[in-house]
């Protein structure tokens, strides 16, 4: 970092300024929010933050980059500020949670030498499992996935979930020929509900094979739309 006292000085300042948007005299709609109002909102923000990095890896485009990182930092620090008005808990509370949760999942870097020791070195998994907050993950793993993902970018964690928790795995092979059967069943299908069920069916057993060949469904499928967008390929 350049200058870690200007950094914690803007930071605070930016703070003072979520702060005053939402007193007495703030802005109306800044007031207005609670955490469930802005959820829709940080998800379209994180998604045009992704768009931004793309858009740095491929043409070096670094003003959007900063632009949309700060409307992330915005979106932390607002969910901060309301969190200290319930009383809930604090800004300071969630770096000390993210400090500690990060010295923790990595042993090899902050306890080298203690790590070293380990006859047995813990997995990130593991890690993750002996933290107060992960706590109803252990009684209900799955439920920890989520529901604000991508489709099939969480039923292909789903599927990874229950299998690495449970040992529930569907053969990698079994999903090529369902989808193939499936496929061909469509040909016969007499109304949209038959169809749906099958189409669901279908992705499925895709999602299925995304997570064990540790492919992002979300990412193959977005590159491909761009593909077709730029006429790269034709539309089928």
């Amino acid at each position: 970092m350049k200058n870690k006292e200007n950094t914690l000085k803007a930071i605070e300042k930016f703070i003072e300024v979520v702060e005053t948007l939402r007193g007495e005299n703030g802005c109306p709609w800044d007031k207005a929010q609670t955490h469930g109002s802005m959820r829709m909102e940080l998800i379209e923000e994180a998604y045009e933050a992704a768009d931004a990095m793309l858009a740095y890896e491929e043409k070096k485009e670094v003003d959007n980059l900063r632009e949309e990182l700060g409307d992330l930092l915005l979106h932390v620090i607002m969910h901060g500020v309301i969190a200290e008005e319930e009383n809930i808990f604090s800004i300071e509370d969630i770096a000390t949670e993210i400090t500690a949760k990060m010295i923790h999942r990595h042993p090899h870097v902050f306890s080298k030498e203690e790590w070293e020791k380990q006859e047995q070195k813990k997995t990130w998994e593991q890690l993750k499992a002996e933290e107060a907050g992960h706590s109803k993950e252990k009684v209900r793993p799955l439920r920890g996935i989520p529901k604000s993902l991508p489709s099939l970018l969480r039923m292909s964690k789903v599927l990874k979930k229950a299998d690495t928790v449970y040992g529930k795995k569907i053969d990698r092979e079994e999903s090529i020929r369902q989808i193939a059967l499936l496929g061909n069943t469509m040909e016969k299908v007499e109304n949209k509900i038959q169809e749906e069920k099958i189409m669901t069916s279908i992705l499925y057993h895709i999602c299925n094979l995304a997570w064990q060949d540790k492919i992002n469904p979300e990412e193959v499928l977005m590159n491909r739309a761009e593909r077709v967008i730029n006429g790269l390929e034709p539309e089928k």
